[in-house]
């Protein structure tokens, strides 16, 4: 990339193999285990098993301003590990942090932190932290440029203090999350470190002194399942593996389980093992920067780089990071972007395992963990369908059914059975084994015989589709709240079949939730 930024250009970065520098001589990471303060107080040997269960970070979370008592309570706890050997991160609601790292930097306090000499010492005082944006829905590029512009702002402030900006950048440490797209992540971590030394340059950074970009990664959690928290792990997994590849110098694995069915020692152990996983059995700790050369990754770190600076001169248009996240153009980019992954979720063109795809009922023990939690509108989307579904259910009601009529090419049908199992299924409903009939009004008796509030039509060909007024008046006939949809895309006489009784068709790229949200209230859970 060789247009260099500096505060009276927007020039754009060409260059289609962008070099990505690695001053350091292996791919070592640190792992980190965030701890809430509230639940280090109650049981202070949570540091020393997270140390020997593998963890050399610790992220200590305060959710409030600590009492001067919990500060030493805190001490006590810390003594216990070896800070000169474990790096530790606060972060959290802190109130005055000078009065934090006074009590921890004292000599009373006896610990191996930095304290007269910080310049040097590795010790990072500012955060330029992207997560927010990332679970607000921001894409990787956009991600990627509101770190540019955080970072500009904060060697603006810096070097107008008369701070030098070589000293500034090395007391900053970004941020970012990690989602479940591996590649684009991966890429974005990598387009981070190449516009870095451009960055840098625009204050007058001499290569020889430019200190290197420091990346905590938070693996996350904006694709969790709350109801099937088995499908975390693989997530969580991915996302380590992109932040591993991409080069994060620090990486923070969320646990597993949102809803605490499990004990937390336990998610807290398999979000450590996922990366032990990968660095002791799998090595990837021994080469540096092992996606470079690949024709793809080094073509869309570029690209993501060039989309990313395009957004973020339009940010520095805006009068800087601060001025465009008050007059509203950031939270203006984000909702866009939303809006379109939210549509993608909703249709089903984004495939989330476990959410909207491939779901099995959730286990009792996740249930009574999240019935107490929170309310169910709390819980989003195709989550929040199968919720109300368990909520009907608890109240007496049985779950509404759905009975599959296959007809026609044994193959084609199956395959059209199985998706509309899958549709119904991510909406909550119980679906009954498939049925194949022949298309015929004496066939209604056999599809309703369990009582079924949804019958799904999976018949293979157009031809027999002459069949389905005699079909739906038979079946009302016998039932009139029975509910009768196709699973297919509207043929041309799609108006005729509607009039004659079908209620809709189901298919895939179709307003999904929409769909399953109006079925819920046709067969009595709302």
């Amino acid at each position: 990339m060789d247009s260099k930024w500096s505060r009276g250009t927007t020039a754009t970065p060409q260059a289609s193999s962008p070099d990505v520098p690695f001053r350091r001589a292996s791919n070592r990471w640190r792992i980190c285990q965030q701890i809430a303060v509230t639940r280090l107080l109650d049981d202070p040997e949570l540091l020393a098993d997270a140390v020997s269960g593998g963890a050399d970070a610790i992220e200590l979370r305060f959710e409030g301003v600590p009492e001067n008592a919990e500060i030493e309570r805190l001490l006590d706890a810390l003594r216990q590990i070896n800070l000169s050997r474990i790096a530790l991160y606060v972060s959290g609601s802190i109130g005055d942090p000078a009065l934090l790292f006074d009590a921890l930097a004292a000599l009373e306090a006896d610990l191996p932190l930095p304290t007269t000499e910080i310049k040097g010492s590795g010790f990072r005082t500012i955060a330029v932290d992207t997560v927010r944006f990332h679970h607000a829905g921001a894409t990787v590029a956009q991600e990627l440029a509101f770190a540019l512009a955080g970072l500009s702002d904060c060697l603006d402030r810096m070097t107008d203090a008369g701070v030098d900006a070589a000293e500034a950048a090395s007391t900053i440490e970004i941020v970012v999350a990690c989602g479940t797209t591996h590649l684009p992540e991966l890429a974005k971590l990598r387009a981070l470190r190449a516009i870095w030394p451009q960055l840098l340059g625009a204050w007058g950074v001499p290569a020889e002194t430019m200190p290197e970009p420091r990346l905590f990664v938070r693996a996350s959690s904006r694709s969790f399942s709350v109801l099937d928290p088995y499908t975390n792990i693989l997530r969580l997994s991915t996302e380590a593996l992109s932040a591993i590849l991409g080069g994060c110098d620090t990486l923070q694995v969320t646990p597993f389980d949102p809803t605490g069915s499990l004990s937390p020692e336990f998610s807290d152990r398999i979000a450590r093992n996922i990366q032990l996983l990968f660095r002791k059995e799998s090595t990837l700790d021994r080469v540096v920067d092992p996606a470079a050369g690949s024709y793809y990754i080094e073509t869309l770190t570029s690209k993501l780089g060039r989309e990313a600076w395009r957004i973020f001169a339009s940010i520095q248009s805006e009068g800087g990071f601060r001025e465009a996240e008050a007059n509203g153009f950031i939270s203006s980019l984000i909702a866009s972007s939303a809006e379109v992954r939210q549509k993608e979720i909703d249709t089903r063109r984004r495939t989330l395992v476990g959410i909207n795809r491939y779901t099995v009922p959730p286990s009792p023990e996740v249930v009574n963990a999240l019935q107490p939690q929170a309310n169910v509108t709390e819980i989003n989307g195709y989550e929040q369908l199968r919720m109300r579904m368990i909520a009907h259910a608890a109240t007496g009601d049985s779950t509404p059914c759905a009975v599959l009529w296959q007809h026609g090419d044994s193959a084609k049908s199956q395959r059209v059975a199985s998706f509309a199992e899958d549709f119904l299924q991510s909406g909550g409903f119980e679906v009954l084994p498939g049925m194949t009939l022949d298309a015929t009004h004496g066939s209604c008796e056999a599809i309703l015989a369990d009582n079924p509030q949804v019958v799904v039509l999976c018949w293979a060909s157009e031809e027999s589709f002459v069949a389905v007024p005699e079909v739906c008046a038979a079946i009302h006939e016998t039932d009139r709240e029975c509910v009768v949809i196709m699973a297919a895309k509207p043929p041309a006489q799609a108006d005729e079949l509607l009039q004659a009784g079908l209620d809709r068709f189901i298919y895939n790229g179709c307003e999904a939730f929409d769909e399953l949200l109006s079925l819920q209230h046709k067969t009595g859970v709302l």
